[in-house]
């Protein structure tokens, strides 16, 4: 007897294509980006990242799980979008040569983070799609 495999590969590819996009776009937008500014009037340093960046790696995040949510792949999602999203975080920040080493406790923030708006996205559109 043979296997139906349909559900299974397409489950394997939904969790690649919201890695890679999911990481693809932290890369895009945030991992790029490690020069840190110093405001000369207050003496404070700032960033490395702009609003602009943030907003936009939340944005595409939200679409992602909008776009698992109406297909029904909230839990899918839940795990992989927060997993790349931290995961290229760790990779980036540990890495800083300017770091002070609270890069844990940030990881820890990107992940809550990431985990709580994913699954307000992917659960709330999952749910209204079946409502329909």
């Amino acid at each position: 007897m043979r296997a139906d495999l349909t559900v299974p590969v397409r489950t394997l590819g939904w969790a690649a294509g919201l890695a890679v996009l999911s990481g693809g776009a932290y890369w895009a937008l945030l991992g790029w980006d490690t020069q840190r500014d110093l405001d000369p009037a207050t003496g404070s340093i700032t960033g490395p990242w702009s609003a602009w960046q943030v907003l936009g790696l939340a944005a595409v995040v939200g679409v992602l799980a909008f776009a698992a949510g109406r297909a029904r792949r909230a839990w899918l999602a839940t795990f992989v979008i927060p997993a790349a999203v931290t995961a290229s975080f760790i990779v980036s920040a540990s890495q800083d040569p300017d770091g002070d080493g609270l890069w844990p406790i940030g990881a820890a923030l990107v992940a809550l983070g990431t985990v709580a708006g994913v699954v307000l996205v992917s659960f709330v559109t999952q749910a209204l799609t079946r409502v329909r």
